[in-house]
């Protein structure tokens, strides 16, 4: 590294070389040379000028290049021969009578540079150097620049420091421009560089960094840190601070925001949007998501649903069983048994009650068949009347498209009971039975109940066996007013490998005033078939897999003319 000098001028360091200013040196008077000088631009110091000439040649601006090899290195021809030669200033260990106090130092040892057209003062020094305080001839000691700087210098920005010998400014470490966009010198930044760092790299969590003017540290304004609860950097809330913003400033209507964990976005999910079916937000319910049931709120029976507020339940369909009236889901309540007698639920008179579930009990009532069995949900009655109740709707019913091993959930068109909860669809299975709940498939290994075999919670089994509607076809029909309507399902098919033209017939209806299950079997019998009159199948009603009763397993029970009665406990 070559150590730049500062030129003082005759009043600085270089007193010695001012000549006539201050009077001519001994060697100077002998040979009739001017002074020799610094150089201010490259520290080299110029030699004598020839005094037969009214013009000073400055060794680095010859116009015409020394002969030899030296026109492609820059250097004199004769450089490296330790003798002063045309157009050198020195050569190796021949100095041209200089020395370091020549050169304004006051002590150490000059030297020639490698190119013999300057001097190398690296070795001279000045007297005091290295206290750290700038005295005498010294340009600068040590931390000691006098106020200098690299700008100050015209260097641009950057470090500044002294040389060793003092005697000048160690530059090395200027020349960067503050302002050009490009981050050089001693700068961290400069513009929009910022070197690769980022507001995440320097300890925060989001946001832009930028530069001050000064180029050598970095602008945090912009800089956010998540989790202080102060909305910086590029952060939209932080923790609590939401800026004022709540659900309804969104498509909401009812809940708490939240900010996300990163603060660059906000977290909905404590909002709310009456009328999506779902619970949320500050929502009780929505829709059909009620979330409880009349039961959970202190009822006994009945279907909970929503007001359209979201926010409180319409208990007008929920009931309390023993309040003298019939409300909710109840068939009767105390003495009040609507206009249902022991007739009108096909039995043959007596005298009908209401039980203490706000059930009918149909003890007194003559009943003309046989109790087949019973659970906490329903008693089961076989009849054979002179003239089945179902309705034949193989010309009305709307047709499921049923196909072998098959299900379609359908409405029923009122609410319908079923071991104390209220239905609206219902599953109908091409294996003969009846699904509440859900369109899971009903499969075609029957068993005796009650059974495990899923779906197994409130299920009707019609005729439950391999049944094929391939060949014919399985109908549905709501029937009646509002109030006193009936849902018909009817399997006009065939058992699985039974003859296609002899189809077999059976019939479900759900009764609305009543609750009441029955079940007609007009026709069970298929030319040369196994599973004639139920023989393979199973029939009856099953709440879950640990409740339910039957009236036939794999048992040809299931007979022309039969009814099978469900009335509810």
């Amino acid at each position: 590294m070559r150590t730049k000098l500062t030129w003082l001028g005759c009043t600085g360091l270089l007193l010695a070389a001012c000549g006539d200013e201050v009077g001519n040196t001994p060697d100077e008077s002998s040979s009739g040379a001017g002074p020799t000088t610094d150089d201010p631009d490259t520290g080299a110091t110029i030699g004598p000028a020839d005094s037969s000439s009214s013009e000073t040649t400055d060794p680095t601006t010859e116009t015409s290049a020394p002969t030899g090899d030296s026109s492609t290195t820059g250097e004199p021809a004769g450089c490296g021969n330790d003798v002063v030669d045309d157009g050198e200033l020195c050569d190796g260990a021949d100095l041209g009578g200089q020395d370091c106090l020549g050169q304004g130092f006051e002590d150490g040892t000059l030297a020639c540079a490698a190119d013999c057209l300057s001097y190398d003062t690296a070795a001279c020094t000045m007297a005091g150097c290295g206290d750290n305080t700038a005295s005498g001839k010294e340009v600068c000691d040590g931390t000691d620049l006098g106020g200098a700087t690299c700008k100050s210098e015209g260097l641009g920005s950057g470090t500044l420091a002294c040389a060793a010998n003092c005697g000048g400014f160690d530059t090395s470490d200027c020349g960067a421009s503050c302002g050009d966009g490009s981050v050089d010198g001693s700068e961290v930044c400069d513009g929009n560089g910022v070197d690769g760092e980022s507001c995440v790299s320097q300890g925060f969590s989001s946001g832009q960094l930028g530069c001050n003017a000064d180029c050598l540290t970095f602008d945090f304004s912009a800089c956010g840190t998540c989790g202080n609860d102060i909305i910086d950097g590029t952060e939209f809330c932080d923790s609590e601070n939401l800026a004022g913003l709540g659900c309804l400033d969104f498509p909401y209507d009812s809940g708490q925001l939240a900010c996300a964990a990163n603060c660059t976005g906000y977290d909905f999910s404590g909002c709310g949007t009456c009328g999506n079916s779902l619970i949320d937000g500050n929502e009780f319910c929505d829709g059909l998501s009620v979330g409880t049931t009349c039961q959970g709120l202190g009822f006994d029976s009945g279907s909970l649903s929503c007001n359209v507020d979201c926010v409180s339940y319409d208990v007008a369909s929920c009931g309390t069983c023993g309040n003298g009236f019939i409300d909710g889901g109840e068939s009767c309540d105390t003495d009040d048994l609507g206009v249902v007698t022991c007739e009108s639920i096909g039995l043959e008179g007596g005298e009908l009650a209401c039980g203490a579930n706000c059930g009918f009990d149909v003890t007194n009532c003559n009943i003309p068949g046989l109790i087949f069995g019973s659970d906490t949900g329903y008693t089961g009655y076989s009849l054979t009347p002179p003239v089945l109740p179902c309705d034949d709707i193989s010309l009305t019913g709307t047709p499921t498209l049923l196909t072998d091993d098959s299900v379609l959930e359908v409405p029923i068109g009122f609410t319908f009971p079923m071991y104390g909860a209220d239905f609206t669809n219902v599953a109908v299975e091409s294996n003969g039975g009846l699904h509440f709940g859900s369109a899971d498939y009903m499969g075609l290994g029957n068993e005796c109940l009650p059974s495990i075999q899923q779906p197994n919670t409130t299920n009707l089994y019609v005729m439950w066996d391999d049944l094929n509607p391939n060949t014919g076809e399985i109908y549905y029909q709501t029937l009646g007013n509002p109030g006193a309507q009936r849902f018909v399902v009817q399997w006009d098919t065939t058992h699985f490998g039974g003859d296609q033209a002899d189809l077999i017939r059976l019939q479900a209806m759900l009764m609305e005033s009543t609750g009441q299950i029955i079940v007609c079997y007009p026709d069970t019998l298929s030319v040369a078939d196994a599973g004639n009159n139920g023989a393979e199948a199973t029939s009856g009603i099953q709440r879950d897999s640990g409740e339910g009763f039957e009236f036939s397993c794999n048992t040809p029970d299931l007979v022309n003319g039969l009814q099978l009665l469900y009335i509810p406990a």
